[in-house]
């Protein structure tokens, strides 16, 4: 089971899956990112070797905190979720055509030809002293906005955590 890890989560996927940490790409990293263009954590193909669902992967892990965390990290985090999903797909059709690792362009290439794309916020919140940052309702509100803005590509995007992905139906788990 191939598993990625991003900031402290590991997530793991079933063999059924290809997943790869797009934001650590050379191709991203050497032509978007120079743009000043953004990046989910993890692009996820479902179905081998067909591709039947895309799904876009965003962690936050905010369970520890050593400094407060950047306003649009918070205020604006369904934005800023939204903003990377439009610039990874737009990397993810220049990858398929120019990337020069081999895996990249042929990853880029079967993510986009996979009829549906799914996006997910996985979101740890801060139980401590930093509450006040993560309100009651908070990964609501951001589910809420998120839907909103991503409509058009997914109409029921997600956000989960440890404790809720199992039960959401999703090829991965985390830990």
């Amino acid at each position: 089971m191939p598993c990625l890890a991003i900031d402290n989560l590991v997530f793991t996927f079933p063999s059924s899956v290809a997943a790869q940490h797009y934001d650590t790409w050379q191709h991203y990293q050497t032509v978007w990112s120079c743009r000043g263009r953004k990046a989910m954590d993890v692009v996820a193909i479902e179905g081998l070797p067909m591709p039947v669902t895309t799904w876009l992967i965003e962690a936050k892990d905010f369970r520890v905190i050593n400094s407060p965390p950047q306003p649009s990290n918070i205020a604006g985090l369904a934005q800023t979720v939204a903003d990377k999903v439009t610039d990874t797909i737009f990397g993810l059709n220049d990858a398929q055509n120019a990337a020069t690792i081999v895996s990249e362009k042929a990853h880029a290439s079967r993510a986009l030809v996979a009829p549906t794309k799914r996006i997910v916020l996985h979101l740890e919140p801060h139980a401590g002293a930093h509450t006040a940052l993560f309100p009651n309702g908070f990964a609501a509100s951001v589910l809420q906005k998120l839907r909103q803005l991503v409509t058009l590509i997914d109409s029921n995007p997600l956000v989960l955590n440890i404790a809720n992905t199992s039960a959401a139906g999703v090829p991965w788990s985390v830990l």
